[in-house]
């Protein structure tokens, strides 16, 4: 895909920023019929000197067909992605590679988790051929496996009849309180159906029927329709708000596997985001640290979301000490009138019929 010269009116500081990526690839695929093997370093060599301290990665090579020569199990691919290194200055954070619909269930899954730290669960319906419509119930199974373990699920997103936005937004919607991410919020698609999927994902969210977030990589051919892309982070920020945006980028596939390439995308995050704050400059300086890197350390990180599910309520937990302290001092009543039974029962002056 050819890069087009581009100019920025403010050229900014993006590439200065502190990041967090939350989509980067290793292993092997299928691009545009061509057969292409990523590795670690080409990630390190892109996004290092782009002040990138953590990416997110999945093994393209388990997000291939059945059948394909390039298919790669969830264990193996499993096993690429666990072997991957980072460096002192990047960490390379491995993302489970899932095939629902490939698999019937989740035992496998389960297994790996178990077994190796992941940071969250990657799902790509189109490169699997297995359109989540047709695989409802055992998506959802893996997303149930996703809440229990604390990790939240990144999609592919685009309208091709396989990785449905509204499809995905579907399945968050039977988990409300998961964090589930869309990657390209709707791939490559025309600025009204892009401008419909940022509303559905609004009026889920609002109304509290999901927890989904976004991140803004590839919306459309990057540079080619600059503007269209643009409107599209602008109005999600509108929308959604930088609270619920994710900086990502598809690193090292195609033109983010160029350090140059990739700093011009994050100075065009990040004058499009400022553009926006125009007004608010100070609210526009949070917005960018949210998108480029607190969100992501929120959500694969920190993990509030999840330790607050996992730890009882302050009224429940009182409860449960009252319920003890109930207890303890039955406990000890019960003990002194036992104790005073043997007592009376040893006693000189007891007298027992016998």
């Amino acid at each position: 895909m050819k890069i087009q010269k581009t100019s920025f009116s403010n050229p900014s500081f993006g590439s200065n920023r502190k990041k967090f990526d939350v989509q980067g690839h290793i292993g092997t695929m299928y691009d545009n019929g061509r057969k292409v093997t990523y590795n670690s370093q080409n990630i390190i060599d892109t996004v290092e000197p782009n002040n990138v301290k953590k990416v997110l990665v999945s093994s393209l090579s388990g997000l291939n067909a059945l059948g394909q020569d390039t298919f790669c199990s969830e264990i193996e691919s499993a096993k690429e992605i666990i072997a991957m290194k980072g460096n002192d200055n990047v960490k390379l954070l491995p993302l489970l590679s899932c095939q629902p619909g490939i698999a019937q269930d989740t035992t496998v899954a389960e297994k790996l988790l178990d077994k190796n730290k992941f940071y969250g669960l990657k799902f790509h319906p189109s490169n699997t051929n297995k359109a989540i419509k047709d695989n409802f119930d055992i998506y959802s199974k893996y997303i149930t496996l996703a809440e229990k373990k604390g990790l939240p699920c990144v999609f592919h997103s685009i309208t091709d009849g396989k990785s449905d936005p509204v499809e995905i937004i579907k399945l968050a919607e039977q988990h409300p309180k998961h964090p589930i991410i869309l990657y390209h919020i709707d791939l490559a698609s025309q600025p009204e159906q892009m401008a419909r999927t940022i509303d559905n994902i609004s009026n889920s969210v609002k109304a509290g029927k999901s927890n989904l977030f976004i991140d803004i990589s590839w919306l459309t051919n990057l540079w080619d329709n600059a503007e269209q892309n643009k409107n599209t982070i602008k109005q999600a920020l509108k929308k959604l708000g930088a609270d619920r945006i994710l900086f990502g980028s598809d690193t090292p596939i195609t033109e983010m596997g160029n350090r140059d390439n990739y700093g011009k995308f994050a100075d065009f995050v990040e004058d499009t985001v400022k553009e926006f704050y125009t007004d608010k400059p100070k609210e526009g300086e949070k917005a960018l640290n949210k998108i480029f890197y607190d969100n992501a350390e929120e959500l694969f990180i920190n993990k509030n979301w999840f330790n607050a599910k996992s730890q009882p309520s302050k009224s429940k937990t009182l409860l449960i000490g009252v319920g003890v302290g109930i207890a303890a001092i039955a406990a000890i009543a019960l003990k002194c009138l036992h104790g005073a039974d043997k007592t009376v029962e040893n006693s000189p002056s007891h007298v027992s019929k016998k």
